[in-house]
């Protein structure tokens, strides 16, 4: 049976393209962005917040899908912003599982801007998640 045939049965659409058969450390979840006006700031760039909404969001997908649980978001541990991202660009953002432990997992976050077959890093974050019960109470991987 195909993944798309067997969608109602899940709670989360999961990306047919996904292998979910990966170990979580060599699974990455992508999304892409165009950088419209209402992203921006008063510099014509893209704004702080925005990107780190994005950055988080991904970062829930990813262990969603590696994990099959329910997470939330525990600590930001870091993010740089490189370089400004300009109006009308396009940004990839990456998601990459870097370690888990028993009660939580860090995720690495990139975005990298998009010209043609060029990409050049200009976000980096580490997030930190954590599964919780249908309660929002902790439970361990």
């Amino acid at each position: 049976m195909r993944r798309e045939d067997d969608i109602s049965s899940r709670r989360f659409f999961i990306n047919p393209l996904y292998d979910l058969n990966l170990p979580p450390k060599d699974m990455v979840a992508t999304m892409t962005r165009v950088i419209f006006p209402k992203y921006t700031n008063h510099h014509k760039t893209l704004f702080g917040g925005q990107a780190l909404k994005w950055m988080d969001e991904l970062a829930f997908i990813a262990v969603l899908q590696a994990y099959q649980k329910d997470f939330v978001t525990v600590k930001v541990d870091s993010v740089k912003f490189l370089k400004p991202v300009r109006q009308n660009e396009v940004v990839e953002f990456t998601a990459a599982i870097v370690s888990e432990g028993r009660v939580k997992v860090d995720v690495d976050v990139k975005g990298f801007v998009v010209v043609g077959e060029s990409k050049e890093l200009v976000i980096h974050g580490s997030f930190c998640l954590a599964p919780v019960d249908e309660g929002g109470r902790p439970v361990r991987l």
